[in-house]
């Protein structure tokens, strides 16, 4: 009497659950090496936000100081000497605060009446230099 096989033999069947092995052990390794990337983005966003949080305080509070001078009828020279960084000309008062070693917040009073915040900004202070120049294709 011969034996007939319906359906697949036992070797297609394992090297199907292998492949389903290979595949689901690599995007084990994908998604582990996803969240190590993701986590060190997120440290470096902690690190950057709290060195500007930082330096945006000691901002303000030179600002305050600037103020309180002012409102107190000292004059615009000796706020500018008695204040560490600060420069006062026509009117303005300029200083900045490092957030980093590439970055500085620049802010700017205008001292005519009350003294108002012309400007307030991230300022970048380092030079771009690319480690690798992009090859462009140029047909």
């Amino acid at each position: 009497m011969g034996r007939f096989r319906n359906g697949f033999g036992i070797g297609f069947t394992t090297i199907i659950m292998m492949l389903v092995i290979v595949v689901f052990t690599t995007l084990g390794v994908l998604a582990l090496s996803t969240s190590r990337s993701d986590e060190a983005l997120s440290d470096k966003n902690l690190e950057f936000v709290s060195d500007y949080y930082e330096a945006e305080g000691k901002a303000n509070a030179i600002k305050a100081k600037i103020v309180s001078m002012q409102r107190a009828g000292i004059s615009a020279g000796d706020i500018a000497n008695s204040i560490e960084g600060v420069t006062i000309h026509e009117g303005m008062a300029e200083y900045a605060v490092k957030v980093n070693d590439k970055q500085v917040i620049r802010v700017r009073l205008n001292m005519v009446g009350t003294p108002e915040v012309e400007s307030f900004s991230l300022v970048n202070i380092s030079d771009w230099n690319p480690s690798q120049p992009i090859s462009v294709w140029e047909g």
